[in-house]
């Protein structure tokens, strides 16, 4: 129970990857807080948390607005006392060629991907500063490495994330350490909604694993970091 007594925040934990992160957290003994902006997926984890046997608070929330993201930090730090971890994971994409991608789905992307962890981060770091096991995970993408077909706004988003990460990383040096998740393709919902071809797909537990590994107390990985997982180390039983 290496994580026994930290508070872990994960932004669109009611399915997919943060469902799974919420999970491994939760079997090191974490409390978790799950936000999504669905009340039944927020529903589902926190009972599959409590199942495992660590508090979960579920909080609905749209981490595009400020005022929301404010109330949810707030609501963390009076039903838990304190703010270890935060996961930036809630995440959108639409796949469309550069001439038919409307406005709109360019403020969608943006406003949740970048947007998002930022408010996430500026309002939770004032607190994450008075863990002794502060840190700051952003769920990025394959796609802010290197760009991909008919996802420019996608990519736009993700490259946004990574530099966001190292800039944070510095400007938090000796307060809170911040790393960048890159999965290639995984077995999600999202992925499934832009992605109709077969291939291998790494699944929602193997990057679990990596944000796990990178949250442990005696995780020594450089602060910065972007980490690209493309396949799984070890086998899932």
């Amino acid at each position: 129970m290496r994580l026994k007594g930290q508070t872990a925040l994960v932004t669109g934990g009611g399915r997919g990857i943060g469902r799974a992160i919420c999970k491994a957290f939760a079997e090191e003994g974490a409390n978790l807080v799950v936000v999504a902006r669905h009340e039944d997926e927020i529903l589902e984890t926190v009972q599959i948390i409590k199942k495992i046997g660590t508090r979960a608070l579920g909080i609905q929330a749209d981490i595009r607005k400020e005022a929301e993201v404010r109330a949810m930090v707030s609501k963390t730090m009076e039903k838990c006392g304190s703010l270890d971890l935060l996961v930036n994971n809630a995440g959108i994409a639409h796949r469309n060629p550069i001439e038919a991608i409307s406005v709109e789905e360019y403020e969608e992307t943006m406003d949740t991907n970048v947007k998002g962890p930022f408010l996430c981060s500026k309002h939770a770091i004032p607190h994450i500063s008075q863990s002794e096991n502060g840190k700051i995970i952003n769920i990025s993408s394959a796609g802010g490495k290197k760009g991909l077909s008919e996802l420019s706004i996608y990519c736009a988003s993700k490259f946004a994330v990574n530099g966001f990460t190292e800039a944070l990383a510095s400007e938090l040096s000796g307060r809170v350490r911040v790393y960048s998740i890159c999965p290639g393709a995984v077995d999600t919902q999202m992925y499934h909604s832009i992605f109709k071809e077969e291939r291998p797909l790494l699944k929602p537990e193997h990057i679990a694993e990596k944000v796990l590994e990178l949250c442990l107390p005696e995780s020594n990985i450089l602060s910065g970091s972007i980490i690209e997982v493309y396949s799984p180390p070890v086998p899932l039983l």
